[in-house]
Protein backbone atom coordinates (compact mmCIF):
# COMPACT_ATOMS: atom_id res chain seq x y z
CA UNK A 1 0.00 0.00 0.00
CA UNK A 2 1.49 3.38 -0.82
CA UNK A 3 0.23 7.13 -0.59
CA UNK A 4 1.42 10.15 -1.87
CA UNK A 5 1.21 13.65 0.26
CA UNK A 6 2.09 16.99 0.34
CA UNK A 7 3.78 18.76 3.26
CA UNK A 8 5.10 22.20 3.28
CA UNK A 9 5.06 21.61 -0.65
CA UNK A 10 7.28 18.68 -0.30
CA UNK A 11 6.26 15.36 -2.04
CA UNK A 12 6.03 12.53 0.35
CA UNK A 13 4.81 8.80 0.16
CA UNK A 14 3.35 5.96 3.10
CA UNK A 15 4.72 2.85 1.90
CA UNK A 16 4.04 -0.11 4.13
CA UNK A 17 6.27 -2.88 4.26
CA UNK A 18 7.30 -6.40 6.04
CA UNK A 19 9.60 -6.04 9.23
CA UNK A 20 11.82 -7.71 6.92
CA UNK A 21 11.83 -5.16 3.83
CA UNK A 22 12.26 -2.65 6.71
CA UNK A 23 15.02 -3.88 8.13
CA UNK A 24 16.72 -4.02 4.75
CA UNK A 25 15.45 0.18 4.14
CA UNK A 26 17.54 0.69 7.37
CA UNK A 27 20.52 -1.36 6.11
CA UNK A 28 20.44 2.08 3.51
CA UNK A 29 19.98 4.53 5.50
CA UNK A 30 22.15 6.03 8.18
CA UNK A 31 22.47 5.06 11.89
CA UNK A 32 19.37 7.27 13.31
CA UNK A 33 19.06 5.60 16.73
CA UNK A 34 16.59 3.30 16.18
CA UNK A 35 17.40 0.04 17.57
CA UNK A 36 18.53 -2.41 14.73
CA UNK A 37 17.11 -5.35 16.30
CA UNK A 38 13.79 -5.81 17.41
CA UNK A 39 9.97 -4.52 15.43
CA UNK A 40 9.64 -1.33 14.04
CA UNK A 41 5.88 -0.10 13.86
CA UNK A 42 6.88 2.85 11.81
CA UNK A 43 10.27 4.79 10.64
CA UNK A 44 10.41 8.34 8.96
CA UNK A 45 13.10 9.07 6.76
CA UNK A 46 13.08 12.83 6.24
CA UNK A 47 15.62 12.87 3.67
CA UNK A 48 14.25 10.82 1.20
CA UNK A 49 10.57 12.14 2.43
CA UNK A 50 9.45 8.35 2.79
CA UNK A 51 7.38 7.13 6.10
CA UNK A 52 7.37 3.14 6.21
CA UNK A 53 4.89 1.49 8.29
CA UNK A 54 4.39 -2.18 9.39
CA UNK A 55 1.80 -3.49 6.58
CA UNK A 56 1.17 -6.52 9.68
CA UNK A 57 0.03 -4.05 12.31
CA UNK A 58 -3.73 -3.83 12.78
CA UNK A 59 -5.42 -0.93 12.12
CA UNK A 60 -5.55 1.12 15.14
CA UNK A 61 -1.82 0.78 16.00
CA UNK A 62 -1.14 1.48 11.90
CA UNK A 63 -3.50 4.67 12.65
CA UNK A 64 -1.70 5.49 15.84
CA UNK A 65 1.73 4.69 14.53
CA UNK A 66 0.82 6.57 11.38
CA UNK A 67 0.02 9.94 13.19
CA UNK A 68 3.46 9.22 15.31
CA UNK A 69 5.56 9.35 12.04
CA UNK A 70 3.51 12.06 10.84
CA UNK A 71 4.59 14.30 13.60
CA UNK A 72 8.48 13.72 12.70
CA UNK A 73 7.92 14.53 8.81
CA UNK A 74 5.96 17.46 10.06
CA UNK A 75 8.87 18.64 12.88
CA UNK A 76 11.38 17.83 9.85
CA UNK A 77 9.09 19.92 7.16
CA UNK A 78 8.52 22.95 9.49
CA UNK A 79 11.14 23.24 12.36
CA UNK A 80 14.90 24.03 10.84
CA UNK A 81 16.41 23.77 13.96
CA UNK A 82 19.22 21.53 15.45
CA UNK A 83 17.97 22.13 18.81
CA UNK A 84 15.48 19.40 20.47
CA UNK A 85 14.58 21.23 23.35
CA UNK A 86 11.18 22.22 22.59
CA UNK A 87 8.88 23.89 25.56
CA UNK A 88 5.56 23.02 26.74
CA UNK A 89 4.38 26.11 24.44
CA UNK A 90 6.55 24.61 21.43
CA UNK A 91 5.04 21.42 21.83
CA UNK A 92 1.54 22.74 22.10
CA UNK A 93 1.83 25.31 19.01
CA UNK A 94 3.24 22.02 16.94
CA UNK A 95 0.26 19.81 17.72
CA UNK A 96 -1.90 23.06 16.93
CA UNK A 97 -0.30 24.09 14.12
CA UNK A 98 -0.50 20.27 12.76
CA UNK A 99 -3.57 18.94 14.10
CA UNK A 100 -5.51 19.74 10.53
CA UNK A 101 -2.89 18.48 8.25
CA UNK A 102 -2.12 15.47 9.94
CA UNK A 103 -5.58 14.08 10.29
CA UNK A 104 -6.49 15.27 6.77
CA UNK A 105 -3.91 12.80 5.28
CA UNK A 106 -4.48 10.03 8.35
CA UNK A 107 -8.11 10.04 7.23
CA UNK A 108 -7.52 10.19 3.57
CA UNK A 109 -4.81 7.14 3.83
CA UNK A 110 -7.77 5.08 6.06
CA UNK A 111 -10.68 6.02 3.65
CA UNK A 112 -9.99 3.06 1.36
CA UNK A 113 -9.01 0.62 4.16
Amino acid sequence: VKMNFKINNRDWKIVELSQDEMRNVIKNYKYDGEPKEGKYFGLTYIDSQVIYIDKDLCKQQKRQTLLHELMHCYIGSYLFSNSRDYTEEDLCNISSCSHDIINKIINDYFENK
